[in-house]
């Protein structure tokens, strides 16, 4: 049984959801009932101002939105990193890799080396945006890792919607790295790491307002964001009586 112990009992449901899902998570092989899971969860976003040129540093509105990315982590006892994916529809993605794979003679290997490693196999690419955070954590924070870990994901945000379905992943799942290793990394911080597992691990480029939405966006209010450099302006709460609505237009984003 899965317990949150925060001290809270707001739970939102789609967490509650993801909790009751785990269960069946450890039947399977994944998470085990002798040592600490970290939950987390992670907005995506709805672009309001600005989102367009956020690569060249534009000042942004952004709502974060109710569908969300969770995480479930557990230190392992070895230096194996082993994540599952659960899709909404059922099926499921799964990797494997040994940290000391993201070392040479006891250094973190270089950010060209790292994405090679998700480049070996065009399936396996989805897991840089999760396993990623190791390689960043190592070179900017020279964080070591002496316990692997076993990483759950279940992601709700839609994705090739332009709505930071990347951004929820690997804020979600750095989060959980965070906590369940005690880096203490703010939210800030966190945001800046993760633009770079998407720019440096993944190759995908792109501004930082994605990962500071989802880090530190807040519910029901738009975030006011100067993109360069990523310096939080407050958030914006909407006048009574308005809605914000994303419309799906069909077209795939890409970036």
């Amino acid at each position: 049984m899965f317990i949150i112990t925060d001290g809270t009992e707001n739970i939102l449901s789609d967490t509650a959801r993801f909790l009751g899902g785990l269960e069946g998570v450890c039947g399977a092989g994944y998470l085990t009932g002798d040592r600490e899971v970290i939950v987390t969860r992670a907005p995506g976003r709805l672009d309001l101002m600005g989102g367009i040129a956020d690569y060249s540093g534009s000042l942004v509105l952004q709502w974060p939105i109710s569908a969300a990315a969770h995480v479930a982590i557990q230190r392992r006892r070895d230096g194996l990193v082993r994540i599952i994916s659960l899709g909404e529809d059922g099926g499921e993605r799964q990797y494997e890799i040994r940290l000391d794979q993201f070392l040479a003679a006891g250094r973190p290997i270089e950010y060209e080396a790292a994405r090679g490693i998700f480049r070996q196999n065009d399936r396996d690419h989805w897991a840089a945006y999760a396993a990623g955070s190791f390689p960043v954590l190592m070179r900017e924070r020279g964080a070591a890792f002496p316990d692997g870990a076993e990483i759950v994901i279940r992601s709700a945000v839609p994705e090739g919607k332009g709505v930071s379905s990347s951004a929820a992943i690997e804020v979600s799942v750095m989060q959980g790295i965070n906590v369940a290793y005690g880096l203490g990394i703010g939210a800030r911080e966190l945001a800046l790491l993760c633009q770079k597992v998407e720019n440096l691990v993944a190759g995908a480029p792109c501004g930082v307002m994605d990962q500071m939405t989802s880090a530190c966006g807040r519910s029901g209010e738009l975030l006011e964001l100067l993109c360069q450099p990523g310096e939080l302006k407050g958030n914006v709460r909407l006048p009574e009586g308005l809605s914000v609505w994303g419309i799906d237009s069909g077209i795939r984003h890409a970036v």
